[in-house]
C-alpha cells in the first residue's frame, strides 16, 4: 500500500505552485494544504529552562566547578544555545569532544574556558590554539604536536593530562604516565604549555561502591601523586560525569562534568533526581487514509490493522534519527492519546494507526517529550530501539528544525545574542588581592542581587586574591544573592602565575557597563579603572587619577589642605623611618590613630594610647603600606555623607549618616567594628542634626568629591570635632554595598531604594565623556 501526497513546503510561494503537486491516488483524503501552510512539518522543542534546572540539581549535589558538555552540538540540543543557558544558570565550563566542535563557541562571542576531550593523529591545532581552546593529552605524541604548535605561535597552551584508570579507551595508561607527566613539567617550565588540568573517565559511574569504580579513583589519586611528584601540584582534578556528580561525593574533585543529565536523562538506574528531559520532538500529519481490517502497513508489511482505522504519515523517518529498530513497539501521541507506529520505520517517514481518532492533516503527533502530558519518554523510545537515551538524543538529525525556549528571565532563546537581547551587560568586578576582599564580595553580592534584569544582563567576574580574572555566568539569572554564591559560581582551583590578562580583557570588552566593586588597593586605587580607561570601557566610579588621589589618605589631606577644606593634623612615616620626632609627638598629643595610607578605610588600622605601642602598630599598617599615616585623634561625633552622580553631570549630596561606636564593646572603628560586630556600633540615618550643619557637611562633601575629581559616587566622612566644627577624615570612591554598609542605607533613607539607585550609577557611567 502506498501513500501519494504532495510534499508541503513550509512557505507559501512553493504551495501556490499547482504544477508541483502530485496527483493523488484513488481512495486517498488529501484535505486543503492551508491547514498547514507556513507551519513546521516537524521541529525539535528545545525547553532551555530545563536545561538551566537540571544544572541547578547538579549545583545543589556539589561545591565543585560545573562543566556544560556540549559535545554532538549540544546532545543534538544546539550547542550555542545550551552552552549560554548553562553559563547563565551556574556552570563555569564547557566541554567538546573535538576542537572544531569548540570553534562555533568562540565565533558565539562565549569566552569561558572550553575543553576538547579528544585528540587526533596529526591535528592542526592552530585555530584552537589561537582561539584560546583547552587541549586534552593522552600520549606524549599528542603533546610533542601541541607543543609544536605553540611554539610556533608563540602562545602557552592550556592542556589537561588524561591518565587511563580503567575504561581503557584513551589516556596515558599507568606506565606511561610518569614519562607524560615529567615532559609536560619540562614543557611547562619552559612557557610552551600550561597543565592547567588532571582527568580520567569512570567506567562504572553509576555504582558507586562497585571495585572497578574504586580502583578506579584509588589509582586516579595515585596519577595525582605521581604529577605533583614532578611538579604539577594544584592543577584542575576531575573525573565525575553526570552520575558520579550525583552518587559519588569522593569523585568531585574540582570540577564535575556534566553531560546526558544536562538534557534530562537520569544517570542512575531506578533513582529519580528530578531532572527535566530537555527536547520534544513533534512531527505534523501530512497524509491520512482509511484502511480496512487486516492490512498490511509499511515496507514488508510487518503490521497489519487489528480493526478498520485511520492511518497518519508523519514526516519524520529514520533519516532524521528515529532508531529503525523501534519498529513494532514504538508509540506516538496523537490528540491526547497514545498510538502504535505501524510496520517499519521508513527513511522519511513513519506511519501511525490512530484507530478510529478523527484526525486531518496538520494535526500534531508527539515523537516524545519530558512524558509530562502523557506523550512517549525518551527512556521508552530508548527501550524500544534497544539503546540508550543519549542515543536516541543525539541522533535527532539536522533536517529536524530547532525551536528553543528560553529559560525564565534569559530573553528571547532563538536570537544570536540569547541572553542580553535588548539588554546592557554589566560586569560586576570583585574580590581583588587588596585586604577587603570579603568586604568587596559581599558589595558584589548586593549590587548583583540589586540590578534588575529587565534592564541588565549581569555577569559577576571575581579577580582572585592572587590576581586571577574568573568570569562567571554570561546572563546570571535574578535572585537574592549572598557572597557565597559568587565565589561558587566563578569557582577556579587552578595555580597559575599572573593574573589572566586575556581573560581580563575579554570580560571589560564583552560589558557596556563595568561595575568595579573593589575596595581597597588594586580595585579603589586607580590600577583597574587604569586599564578600563585604556580599553575605552565605561565604568561606574571615579577615573584612575581620583581614585588614585582618594586611596592616598596624605595626598587627599594636602590638595583639600590648601582649597580651605579643615583636616586633622597628621605626619607620614615612609619606608626606613620609624618614629616620630619628639616635636611631632607634641604637636599630635595622644591617642593618635596609625593606618596605611593607601590602604582601605579599616584594615591595618590602629588606635594608639601610649607611645610603648607606637611601634608594633606601625609594624601592622606595613603590612598594607610602606608609606604610613599618623594621625592626630579628633575627639567628636563620625558623621558621612553619600554623594551620587546623576546622569546629567550633577551632583548630589544624601542625608547625614552618624556612626555611635560603644566604647565598651570596641575602642574604636576597626574592621570588627564595621562589619563583624553588630553590637560594636548603632548607625543612626539620617543623623540628628541641625539643618544649618547638614546643609554644611553636604556643601563640603560635594566641594571634596569636585576638589578630587571624583565621579559616579563616594562616601565622604567626617569627624565633628566638640559635635559642631567639620573636620574631613576621608573619602571612600568606591563605598561598600554589604549588608551592614551605609551607603544604600543613607540613599534607602532619602527615598533612592537599591535598584533605582543602581539604575542612577549605570546611567551616569553611559552619559559621561570617557575622561
Amino acid at each position: 500500500m502506498n501513500f501519494v501526497y504532495s510534499p508541503l513546503a513550509q512557505d507559501s510561494a512553493s504551495s501556490d505552485n499547482e504544477d508541483s503537486r502530485a496527483v493523488p491516488a484513488a481512495g486517498s483524503l488529501v484535505p486543503d494544504t492551508s491547514l498547514i501552510q507556513g507551519a513546521r512539518l516537524s521541529e525539535a522543542v528545545v525547553d532551555l529552562g530545563a536545561v538551566a534546572a537540571n544544572l541547578r540539581v547538579f549545583r545543589a549535589h556539589t561545591d565543585a566547578a560545573l562543566m556544560a558538555v556540549v559535545k554532538a552540538d549540544g546532545y543534538g540540543h544546539g550547542a550555542v544555545q545550551v552552552a549560554r543557558t548553562a553559563l547563565a544558570h551556574g556552570a563555569s565550563w564547557l566541554g567538546v569532544s573535538f576542537a572544531a566542535e569548540a570553534l562555533p563557541l568562540r565565533a558565539a562571542g562565549i569566552t569561558v574556558p572550553i575543553l576538547t576531550f579528544m585528540p587526533l593523529p596529526d591535528e592542526d591545532l592552530t585555530q584552537a590554539l589561537l582561539a584560546d581552546i583547552d587541549l586534552s593529552v593522552s600520549a606524549e605524541t599528542h603533546l610533542d604536536g601541541i607543543a609544536a604548535c605553540a611554539e610556533r605561535l608563540g602562545r602557552t597552551a592550556e592542556i589537561h593530562l588524561k591518565v587511563d584508570t580503567g575504561l581503557h579507551r584513551n589516556g596515558a595508561s599507568p606506565t606511561h604516565w610518569p614519562a607524560l607527566v615529567e615532559a609536560a613539567a619540562q614543557l611547562e617550565q619552559k612557557g610552551v604549555v600550561h597543565v592547567r588540568g588532571v582527568w580520567s573517565r569512570l567506567a562504572r559511574p553509576e555504582e558507586p561502591e562497585h571495585p572497578t569504580t574504586v580502583r578506579q579513583l584509588d589509582a586516579f589519586d595515585e596519577a595525582i601523586r605521581q604529577a605533583e611528584a614532578a611538579g604539577l601540584s594544584g592543577r584542575l582534578l576531575h573525573i565525575a560525569n553526570s552520575a558520579a556528580a550525583l552518587a559519588i561525593p569522593r569523585a568531585h574533585y574540582d570540577l564535575v562534568r556534566v553531560g546526558g543529565g544536562l538534557y534530562g536523562i537520569e544517570p542512575l538506574r531506578e533513582r529519580d533526581f528530578g531532572l527535566k528531559i530537555a527536547m520534544t520532538l513533534r512531527g505534523r500529519i501530512i497524509m491520512t487514509r482509511r484502511v480496512d481490517a487486516g492490512e498490511g502497513v509499511s515496507y514488508e508489511h510487518c503490521y497489519h490493522t487489528p480493526e478498520a482505522s485511520n492511518l497518519a504519515l508523519l514526516p519524520i523517518g529514520y533519516a532524521d534519527g528515529l532508531p529503525r529498530a523501534a519498529s513494532g513497539s514504538a508509540q506516538v501521541q496523537v490528540a491526547g492519546e497514545r498510538r502504535p507506529i505501524a510496520g517499519r520505520i521508513a527513511m522519511d517517514t513513519c506511519v501511525a494507526d490512530v484507530g478510529q481518532l478523527e484526525i486531518k492533516m496538520g494535526d500534531e503527533a508527539v515523537f516524545f517529550g519530558p512524558g509530562t502530558e502523557g506523550e512517549p519518554t525518551v527512556a521508552e523510545w530508548a527501550t524500544w530501539a534497544g539503546t540508550n537515551q543519549h542515543e536516541v538524543l543525539t541522533r535527532i538529525g539536522p533536517r529536524i528544525p530547532r525551536r528553543h525556549l528560553a529559560a525564565d528571565g534569559d530573553g528571547p532563546a532563538d536570537q544570536a545574542d540569547a541572553g542580553a537581547q535588548g539588554r546592557l551587560r554589566v560586569a560586576v568586578l570583585f574580590g581583588g588581592p587588596g585586604g577587603e576582599y570579603d568586604v568587596s564580595c559581599a558589595s558584589a553580592a548586593t549590587i548583583v542581587t540589586g540590578l534588575s534584569r529587565e534592564r541588565y544582563a549581569v555577569q559577576p567576574v571575581r579577580i582572585s586574591p592572587d590576581g586571577r580574572w574568573i568570569p562567571g555566568p554570561a546572563d546570571w539569572p535574578a535572585g537574592q544573592r549572598k557572597a557565597h554564591d559568587l565565589v561558587a559560581v566563578t569557582p577556579d582551583p587552578t595555580v597559575r602565575a599572573g593574573a589572566d590578562h586575556q581573560q581580563a580583557l575579554a570580560v571589560l570588552a564583552a560589558a557596556d557597563v563595568v561595575i568595579p566593586a573593589l575596595h581597597g588597593p588594586f580595585g579603589e586605587d586607580g590600577t583597574v579603572q587604569a586599564l578600563m580607561d585604556a580599553l575605552g570601557v565605561r565604568y561606574v566610579g571615579s577615573g584612575m587619577a581620583a581614585s588614585a588621589l582618594g586611596m592616598d589618605k596624605d595626598a587627599t589631606k594636602r590638595v583639600l589642605t590648601t582649597c580651605g577644606i579643615e583636616v586633622a593634623e597628621w605626619v607620614v612615616l615612609r619606608k626606613g623611618n620609624e618614629e616620630l620626632t619628639e616635636a611631632d609627638r607634641t604637636r599630635l598629643g595622644l591617642p593618635v590613630f596609625v593606618k596605611p595610607s593607601r590602604g582601605g578605610s579599616s584594615v591595618g588600622v590602629s588606635r594608639v594610647k601610649s607611645w610603648d605601642d607606637f611601634g608594633a602598630a606601625l609594624e601592622d599598617a606595613r603590612k598594607w603600606d610602606e608609606k604610613v599615616l599618623v594621625e592626630r585623634s579628633v575627639i567628636g561625633r563620625e558623621v558621612h555623607i553619600a554623594v551620587l552622580e546623576q546622569p546629567d553631570g550633577s551632583f548630589v549630596a544624601g542625608p547625614p549618616a552618624e556612626t555611635v561606636l560603644h566604647e565598651d564593646v570596641r575602642d574604636f572603628l576597626d574592621y570588627t567594628a564595621k562589619y563583624l560586630d553588630k553590637k560594636a556600633t548603632d548607625i543612626l540615618v539620617p543623623a540628628p542634626l541641625d539643618p544649618e550643619l547638614t546643609a554644611e557637611l553636604q556643601r563640603q562633601a560635594v566641594e571634596a568629591f569636585e576638589i578630587l575629581g571624583c565621579r559616579g559616587l563616594a562616601r565622604v566622612d567626617f569627624l565633628l570635632r566638640d559635635g559642631v566644627e567639620p573636620v574631613f577624615n576621608e573619602i571612600n570612591t568606591f563605598p561598600g554595598f554589604s549588608a551592614t554598609s551605609l551607603y544604600p542605607r543613607m540613599w534607602a533613607a532619602a527615598g533612592l531604594p537599591l535598584p533605582e539607585m543602581l539604575d542612577v550609577m549605570v546611567e551616569a557611567a553611559l552619559a559621561r565623556v570617557s575622561a
